[in-house]
């Protein structure tokens, strides 16, 4: 039932785009992400992961980008040995305001949208007290939040810094309120 929405999204925006300014490429980079967790006196600390996928971009000055992704997100729990790793495939749709510069060329460019997450997997490895027990055993299988980011475009290749902001609940819980958040740097090499 979720999966309806983006899919539709997407039909449509490839159905109006013109051709001649969508661009499809293929993006790579690394994550650094994290968690807020409430109801808790659970202090987390960051990990890294990786991100690959696609994206399709449309239009000239203003746009859209739509993506996806294999992410991998979660957090340590700070002094603990315990390690939340959570992957999903996401689907960020996004507009794009393209600076002035050398036309699509050359040039930076802002964006900012939604994005949606389905969780691929959990997994927690703990060598010492368990802070969150049964956390990977009740996760959601959706997560939703905000993702805006910068670029700068050099003719087919980018980089781009994002940041996602969840907003949903990542445990399934009622004591504890746990929402990822995430700083990515990616090489894109084909879009803008």
């Amino acid at each position: 039932m979720h999966l309806r929405a983006p899919t539709l999204l997407l039909a449509l925006v490839i159905l109006i785009a013109p051709p001649a300014v969508a661009q499809i490429g293929v993006a790579g980079g690394g994550i650094y992400s994290d968690a807020s967790v409430s109801g808790t006196d659970i202090d987390t600390e960051s990990r890294t992961g990786f991100q690959v996928g696609v994206s399709y971009a449309t239009g000239g000055t203003l746009g859209v980008i739509l993506g996806g992704y294999y992410s991998e997100k979660g957090f340590n729990v700070k002094d603990n040995s315990e390690r939340v790793k959570l992957s999903y495939i996401e689907v960020p749709v996004m507009a794009v305001v393209r600076l002035p510069a050398i036309g699509r060329t050359i040039g930076p460019r802002l964006y900012g949208g939604v994005n949606g997450g389905f969780e691929t997997s959990c997994d927690s490895s703990v060598t010492g007290d368990v802070a969150l027990t049964g956390l990977c055993d009740e996760t959601n299988s959706f997560d939703f939040g905000l993702k805006a980011g910068l670029g700068v475009q050099v003719f087919m290749f980018g980089l781009d810094l994002a940041y996602v902001h969840g907003l949903t609940d990542v445990a399934n819980s009622e004591t504890l309120d746990v929402k990822n958040r995430a700083w990515s740097l990616t090489l894109l090499i084909g879009v803008g």
